[in-house]
């Protein structure tokens, strides 16, 4: 096996794991039930407006369009990486769901986001470290700090923003989950960015 290949390899096993990260974040934050992050709060929302699309379903077509809209952008935010998220992120998202066990304790519920928003930050930051294609969301913001210099952050938190304002309008659940990862999520992932440069793949 030759170095290059070897290279690819380190990456592809980087981005898998990244993604089984922020399935599981995803999964051990919505099993708290005290409210999802801004953008599945919105696609739950909508959902139950429209009757005839389930949440994954609007899901995935929110992200295909993010997809495209990142390709004509900047086409170096989308690759292979892209893809297999799409594919693969439902299945920690479902299984960590099923398996967590529920509670009514406040504390346990946002332990429960908390660990969710560190695991969403890091995974995300490993599949966007590993430069195979983001998932849809990273790659729609990243596609502005690329293409317009502006702060991962700042775009994050604006994004976030139209998406907790549409709930809202469309009177969608907002819990305590929903404004911690609001919040936190922008910040830490900038965080992780920082540790998960560290890894070498050459």
């Amino acid at each position: 096996m030759n170095l290059e290949m070897k290279t690819n390899m380190k990456r592809l096993l980087v981005t898998v794991s990244g993604i089984l990260l922020l399935g599981s974040g995803i999964g051990l934050a919505t099993a708290a039930e005290i409210g999802s992050d801004c953008m599945a709060s919105f696609c739950e929302a909508l959902s139950e407006r429209l009757g005839f699309i389930t949440i994954g379903q609007l899901t995935a077509v929110l992200e295909l369009c993010m997809l495209m809209f990142a390709f004509v952008m900047d086409r170096e935010t989308v690759g292979i990486g892209s893809l297999l998220s799409m594919l693969l992120i439902q299945f920690p998202v479902d299984f960590v769901y099923q398996s967590v066990p529920r509670t009514e304790n406040n504390v346990i519920c946002i332990l429960y986001v908390l660990a969710g928003i560190v695991l969403i930050s890091a995974g995300a930051e490993l599949i966007v470290h590993a430069e195979l294609g983001m998932g849809s969301y990273e790659a729609f913001i990243y596609s502005f700090v690329y293409r317009k210099g502006w702060k991962f952050s700042n775009v994050k938190y604006a994004c976030d923003s139209i998406f907790l304002l549409l709930t809202v309008l469309l009177h969608g659940h907002v819990g305590v989950g929903t404004i911690l990862t609001y919040l936190l999520i922008p910040k830490c992932m900038e965080s992780a960015s920082i540790l998960i440069r560290k890894i070498r793949f050459e």
